[in-house]
This record gives C-alpha cells, structure tokens and sequence, in this order.
C-alpha cells in the first residue's frame, strides 16, 4: 500500500458530512484515512461540533477487521483562539493517524458564510490571516501535522496571485511559523479545483519552497464520495511542475513520503 491516498476526507462523523467509509473503501485498495471536523462554537450551527471518538474508533475498529486494517483514524481541528483551552482539553487524551489544522471562524461567522463574498477583501484576508498565525503558534500544544486550506479564508473571493503578492511578506512570515512548527502544507484540490485558486496555490508552494520547506501533502476535502480524490489525476503532474516530486502521509503520527 505504498500509493499516496487522500489526506483530507469527511464522513458522517463530521457534523456536514453524510458519506460512509464502505464508499470511499470500495474506491481504493489502499489505506482511508478521514479527517473529521472538530469545530468549537461553531456559528454555522451554533454549538461545539466535535466527532464523538468512541463511536468513531469502534466504527473503523469494525471495519479494519474486514479491511485488513486500511482504515485510519484522522481529525480536523477547526482552530479558535478563544476556545483554545477547550481545544486542548478534547484532544488530550485521544490518537489519531493524521491531524489538520484549520481555520474555518472567527466565532462571529464561518469564512465560507455566502455574505462574506460582498464584504472588504483585505479587511477579511488580514483577520484571516492574523487567526491562521495565532493556530500555528499554539501547534507545539495541538500537535497537528498539516495545516489545511491555507485559502479558506477568502474561498468566496475571486482572488489573482496579484492579491496575494500584495500581502507577500505576511504569508512568508507565516509560512515561516509553519515550516518552523513543522507542518506540512496541504494543496487543497477543492479549492484548486471548486474555488479556481490553482494560481494561489502555485504562489505560496513558490514562498515556501524559498524558506526551504519540502513537506506538501494532497487533500480532496471530500464530503462526499464524488469528491474523493478530486482532481488527483491532473494535480499530480501539476506538482511535479511545481518541483514537488515526493508527498508526505502519515500513519500513527509517523511520516511516510510517496513518490508522486
């Protein structure tokens, strides 16, 4: 099972999610590692959405003895400053395979709300940013392996490289904390593919291969088994471009690079 595999998948254990693992199992001989959404005061439905652990490692306990064990534990800690503590208090004591780090709200609203689309480009990308910097500063405590979506932030924007040029010494600054907290980049295909942000994500694989970082990992974001490996096919070759021939995955916190 050396074939690199998706790092970035959601089933129903995630509070927007109705897939089941036996979809995304029956697509693939290798390993499913799900990446569930763990998302504190979450104003999209107004409460703490946090995957309970015990039902989700009895599910993929279940399935690995039908699976010889293909099925990996992951989480997605949707990151909130103020409800660090809480954050920490949930992980403590539970293990996975692979842990995301996101930033998907700023407590007021969620950055893919369809109303942020009307509002100041870099009013919001500069809060963004600010949170997304404050989630990799807490990373020696949470200990994720990958930050997620850099671009979730401004999704609902149409944003040129340009845009982000403009803001070319914040990002190195913050791609300097990640590589320093030692987190993987993820190239994120639903917003290359979904959100037409492949020349964002050429721009910051640019910025950080200039600091010197090397780990990239490849996520569909999947929700849904028609998401599954969203546009691998053609983002394969297109890192190979970028200079990215190898990507990292990860099984019980270790590190597996797969030549791409």
């Amino acid at each position: 099972m050396t074939a690199y595999y998706d790092q970035h998948l959601h089933t129903h254990h995630s509070y927007d999610s109705e897939a089941e693992f036996s979809e995304y199992l029956a697509h693939t001989t290798g390993y499913v590692v799900t990446t569930e959404h763990f998302d504190v005061a979450n104003p999209v439905t107004g409460q703490t959405d946090a995957p309970d652990y015990a039902q989700y490692v009895a599910e993929i306990d279940r399935l690995n003895q039908r699976y010889q064990g293909r099925v990996l534990k992951g989480i997605e800690i949707g990151y909130y400053h103020p409800k660090a503590a809480e954050i920490l208090a949930y992980l403590a004591d539970k293990s996975y395979d692979l842990k995301l780090l996101s930033v998907h709200h700023n407590g007021a609203f969620d950055y893919l709300d369809d109303f942020v689309a009307a509002m100041d480009f870099d009013d919001v990308f500069g809060r963004y940013l600010a949170e997304l910097e404050q989630a990799i500063e807490q990373n020696d405590q949470i200990q994720a392996h990958v930050l997620a979506h850099f671009d979730y932030g401004i999704r609902l924007f149409d944003v040129a490289r340009g845009d982000l040029e403009r803001y070319e010494q914040r990002l190195i600054e913050i791609f300097q904390k990640m590589i320093d907290a030692d987190l993987a980049f993820e190239i994120n295909a639903k917003s290359t593919h979904l959100y037409g942000h492949l020349a964002l994500y050429a721009y910051a694989i640019e910025l950080i291969q200039k600091l010197g970082g090397t780990l990239f990992t490849l996520g569909s974001d999947g929700h849904k088994l028609a998401h599954y490996e969203l546009g691998f096919d053609e983002l394969k070759p297109w890192l190979k471009a970028q200079g990215i021939n190898q990507l990292v995955t990860f099984r019980a916190g270790k590190r597996y690079f797969v030549t791409i």
